[in-house]
């Protein structure tokens, strides 16, 4: 079959190449010049970073298995890395229960109760998929108690979802605790390493990849499905959509009942402003760094730097100053300079030596639709995978109830490929 792909991200690619092994004839239509989606990066000295931070667990078993195909498994090493918490103007080590029972902004009866609880998530053998109904906020002060959401969850919920962060499921909060793992994984040389192995291995197998190509319309044919764009006609047997699901209803101009219409318009996303800032010297000593202070800018600090030396890029320290925001937010029209200033308050607060003039580059990323909100109920609410005839969608408002990652982003791809 002739089949498009709209959307060169992990989960375009990865359909790709799984539809491309059974002698597809793919057309992969990309709006932005370089291919990745949220994966896209940036040149440090002689080497490359993510634009939005990027590592991987143990437990993202498709990527482990996809390196292995492309033959990259030896570029992917994981590392025992450090994790705090800011909070009451000090940083708390968070990397191992022994941290937690030393947390003393807790009582030491809710740190016993915070580390119950959680674990109690974490080593589920199935998804508790009862805690869909259940707001995450509800369920954290039942059984962690309200001064555990005060002083640990609420800081980062309200920091990731703001104004929904009370229509959080429990379940998402699950799938967020029972994917992570001790060590993370990395590429020696970004996940540009991924991105470049799986796209010569499509254009190997014949696969088109359009670069800087604006779709405008997707449309019903008698004989498949037209693809309309600048400069671009074209009719295909089937097409897969990986925009997120108000995207695709925008572009599908036909073939879609007013119910399921009114649905993907209604599924909202927070968009994401991520500062990449080149340092002289190092802030602090945690790789990743969760800012539970209401009155921070920032919900994460992550001191790349911490995991892969800084003689790869040229001695310089790499941090990551981040946070989820509504695309409506003034953040995403402000200017870059602006966003320095308010974003680097916090490293002032962290480290009382820390000077602007510390800064030797800097890079702002701004993506209006990075992580999708999942209310309570999410489960009956998710988006199909087949829209029409012949159209198909796969996107992160699928990803539900695991957090946003690449390793879902191929089981994605993988499980649309698998239905064509």
């Amino acid at each position: 079959m002739k089949i498009a792909i709209i959307g060169a991200g992990i989960t375009g690619l990865s359909a790709a190449y799984e539809l491309s092994k059974q002698q597809h004839k793919v057309t992969i239509f990309e709006r932005s010049e370089v291919p990745g989606g949220l994966g896209t990066y940036i040149k440090v000295k002689n080497n490359y970073i993510e634009r939005y931070y990027h590592h991987f667990f143990e437990s993202d078993n498709l990527i482990i298995e996809l390196t292995k195909e492309l033959k990259i498994d030896n570029k992917l090493k994981f590392y025992k890395v450090k994790t705090g918490v800011y909070c009451e103007n000090r940083i708390y080590p968070f990397s191992t229960p022994f941290d937690l029972l030393r947390f003393s902004p807790l009582s030491f009866l809710n740190r016993i109760r915070c580390g119950l609880a959680t674990g109690f998530l974490k080593f589920l053998p199935l998804p508790p998929y009862p805690l869909d109904k259940i707001p995450a906020e509800k369920w954290i002060k039942k059984y962690e108690g309200k001064k555990v959401y005060e002083k640990i969850w609420g800081p980062l919920l309200e920091g990731k979802f703001s104004k929904y962060s009370s229509k959080i499921s429990a379940l998402w909060l699950w799938g967020r605790i029972a994917d992570r793992s001790p060590r993370l994984g990395y590429f020696d040389g970004s996940v540009k390493i991924l991105f470049d192995a799986l796209l010569a291995k499509l254009k190997k197998k014949g696969c088109k990849i359009m670069l800087g190509a604006q779709i405008e319309s997707i449309e019903k044919d008698k004989d498949g499905v037209i693809i309309k764009g600048k400069n671009i006609e074209e009719i295909f047997n089937k097409v897969i959509i990986t925009t997120v699901s108000p995207v695709a209803n925008f572009l599908i101009k036909s073939g879609l009942p007013q119910s399921l219409r009114s649905h993907l318009k209604s599924i909202d996303q927070l968009g994401a402003v991520c500062l990449i800032l080149e340092l002289k010297h190092s802030i602090q000593s945690q790789y990743w760094l969760n800012l539970c202070d209401k009155k921070s800018k920032v919900l994460v600090m992550v001191e790349h730097t911490n995991m892969i030396d800084k003689k790869y890029y040229g001695g310089r320290t790499l941090v990551y100053l981040a946070n989820y925001i509504h695309r409506d937010d003034p953040r995403f029209i402000t200017t870059d300079e602006e966003i320095i200033k308010e974003y680097t308050q916090i490293l002032k607060s962290i480290n009382s030596n820390y000077k602007d003039s510390w800064i030797l580059k800097s890079y702002i990323s701004r993506v209006p639709r990075a992580q999708t909100i999942f209310s309570t109920g999410a489960l009956k609410t998710l988006p199909p995978f087949k829209l029409a005839d012949n159209i198909y969608m796969a996107n992160i408002d699928q990803m539900y109830p695991h957090d946003r990652n690449l390793d879902q982003g191929i089981e994605l791809g993988k499980k649309v490929a698998a239905m064509i």
